[in-house]
This record gives structure tokens, sequence and C-alpha cells, in this order.
């Protein structure tokens, strides 16, 4: 009666034929890629792959992704959004310099002349009109560097993930490539956000605009109405967000990536979405304003040096220092930390896609195809 035992060495412990073994005897060693014990990827392949491993992932291993980003491409990931950001930061100051242009015109002849007319026209309608449309211009502009980081965060951390790193130069190229069509995502939902706000907060302000009277019935419509628009809004930005990853991945085109992600987040699916991606936000805003938050303060300092030192009489030159300093902080900032919350997004979409459709059976098989091409898991 057989045991299941065999001597060590002996042909009977393989599942190889004798013709096919060393001459010692002995069962070959695995190849590169092949299976382990368990049917699973090598632990080998496992630890080539350094984002974030190939199944559902938790909370804290979407987090981890976003963080280990910057040690496994810092410096790709920094001088991409250091270019992107550059460019739009420089487009943010002479908007912001244009719209503080006539302020600090008003304040100047305040100054020269405290009793002249000029003072009741210090805070006019145009004033508020330039301060708006600037603030309007700024969003958009930090949404659409946003858009093009994320394009090219999505695809470093997907081949990252499958083992087939992204060059700089293929990431750049790869972002020229879909630059456009992220920039009309992000400009349709923009527009879909703002009516998604816009229209709830248009008719809770109705009744005010009517009976020109605040009561606790026009003020409480307004504010119903706000609450609505600001929850809309939330609705549109939890539904939308995993679209640009859409596009890099499955090149699925503009609308199409909207409505891959209209898909990705339909029913109970949108809850774990919506919860990880406040919790990104939340954190990268946080971390943002910490890091800007120092410079604010020696910009704050700066311009009260500069009040003292000139009698307060260079209030235009303080308020010219302030901005370029609170402008520089807010630079470096976002540079820093928008490689942590695209990342964050790209894992979000591949937990996503593992957990509710198996794609994590077609990004290890990749990873396996990639371990082979490389022969030992090497870069």
């Amino acid at each position: 009666m057989s045991t299941g035992w065999t001597a060590p060495g002996s042909h009977e412990s393989t599942d190889l034929p004798p013709s096919e073994l060393p001459a010692d005897g002995a069962a070959p060693h695995p190849g590169p890629g092949a299976p382990g014990p368990s049917g699973g990827p090598r632990r080998e392949l496992v630890q080539s792959l350094p984002l974030f491993p190939l199944r559902p992932l938790g909370l804290g291993e979407v987090l981890g992704a976003a963080l280990r980003i910057y040690r496994v491409r810092a410096r790709t990931v920094l001088s991409l959004a250091a270019a992107v950001y550059g460019v739009a930061f420089v487009f943010l100051t002479l908007t912001n310099g244009a719209g503080m242009i006539p302020m600090m015109g008003d304040m100047q002849a305040l100054m020269e002349n405290p009793d002249a007319p000029a003072m009741g026209g210090t805070f006019s309608a145009s004033d508020v009109l330039i301060t708006v449309g600037s603030s309007m211009i700024t969003g958009v502009i930090t949404m659409l560097a946003a858009s093009l980081v994320t394009v090219a965060l999505t695809a470093v951390a997907i081949g990252e993930a499958t083992g087939r790193p992204v060059t700089g130069a293929q990431m750049r190229t790869r972002t020229r490539q879909l630059a456009l069509p992220a920039i009309a995502i992000s400009v349709l939902i923009g527009l879909l956000s703002l009516v998604a706000l816009g229209i709830p907060a248009a008719l809770g302000a109705l009744p005010l605009i009517l009976l020109q009277e605040p009561t606790v019935l026009t003020i409480g419509a307004l504010l119903v109405g706000i609450g609505i628009g600001v929850l809309a809004y939330v609705w549109i930005w939890a539904r939308t967000i995993l679209a640009i990853p859409a596009l890099v991945i499955e090149d699925s085109g503009v609308l199409g990536s909207i409505a891959r992600s209209f898909r990705m987040t339909a029913g109970r699916r949108l809850w774990r979405v919506l919860g990880i991606s406040v919790l990104l936000y939340v954190i990268y805003s946080f971390a943002t304003q910490v890091v800007s938050g120092v410079f604010v303060f020696v910009a704050g300092v700066a311009y009260f040096v500069i009040l003292l030192a000139s009698s307060m009489q260079a209030m235009v030159l303080g308020i010219m220092v302030l901005t370029v300093i609170t402008m520089l902080g807010t630079y470096l900032a976002t540079v820093l930390l928008a490689p942590f919350l695209s990342a964050g997004f790209a894992a979000v979409y591949a937990d996503n896609r593992m957990r509710h459709e198996a794609w994590d059976v077609e990004l290890t098989r990749q990873a396996r195809e990639n371990w082979d091409a490389e022969g030992n898991g090497g870069r």
C-alpha cells in the first residue's frame, strides 16, 4: 500500500518523467514567473510590484500606493507636476495680479488723499466682478492642470502595478496624446457640476428675489437650495472621478470615459469610491494648507516689515510681496502633493475594477508576462 511518501531526490517526487529530469535526478528549479506552490504568483513576482498588490485593495493599501509613488518614481512625477503647475501658476499669477490692480490703485489713491471721493468707491462693483472673474479663471486653470497630472500619474501607477514601468519620455508622450481629451472631460464635468450646483441654488434664491424681504421662509429656502446644490455637486464629482483614469487605461474617449465612470460608480459602488476619494482629498487639502501656511506666515512677516520700514507708505509694494510669496508657497505645496492625490485616484480606479470586474486576473497575467520578458524580474 502506498503511503504517498517518496525518498528525497527520487523520480516520483516530481511531475516530470525521468527523461526530463536533470542528470543528478533533482527536480528542476522553476523558471521566472512560474506559479508558487499555491498556484499564485511567485513571491519574487509579488515583491517586484511595489505600488499595490494585484487584488482588491484595502483603505490602507490605497493610501499606501498614494504615498509609495514618491519612493518609486519621485523624480519623474515631481518633475511633471512642477512643469504642469509651473505653466498654470504663471497664468494664475497674471490673472490674480490683473484682478488686484484696480484695488491697489484705489488703496494708493486713498492713502494719498484720505478725504477724496474715491474713498467711497474703494470696493466698487467693477472690483467685485474682477475678483469673481479671476477666481473663476483660477479654478478652471487649476482643474485643467490637475487633469493633466492625473493622466500622467495614472499611466505611471498602472505601469508600476504590472511590472512595466513607464519612462519619463513615455509618460510625457502619453500626456501629450491625451491632453485635449482630458481637458475636454474636465470642462464637461465642470459645466455639469456648475449646473448641478447652480440650479438648486437659483431656485432656492427665487423666493427672496420675488418677495424682496429676508424672512425665515426666504432665507430657509435659500439655505435649502444651496444645500441641495452642494450635495448634487459632490454627487457629480464622485460619479465622474474615475473618468480620466478610464480614459488613460481604456482609451474610451471623452463621452465614453464619463459614461464609464458613471457605470463604475453605480449603485453601492458609489459609497466606497466617494468615501476613499473624500479622505484622499481631505488629506491632500490639509497637507497643502500646512505647507503653504509656512509661506503665508513668512509673507505676513515680510508685509508688516515693509509697512513699518516705509512708515505705512509702501502698502502696494507690501501687497505685491505678500501675493508673490503666498503664490510661491501654494505652487510648491501643490507640486509636492498633487502626485499623492492623482496616484490615490488611480489606485481607487484599480481597486474598483479588481473588486467588481476581476481586473486583478488580467493585471497578474500582464505582470507575469513582464516578469518573463525581463528574465529575472529586474528592471
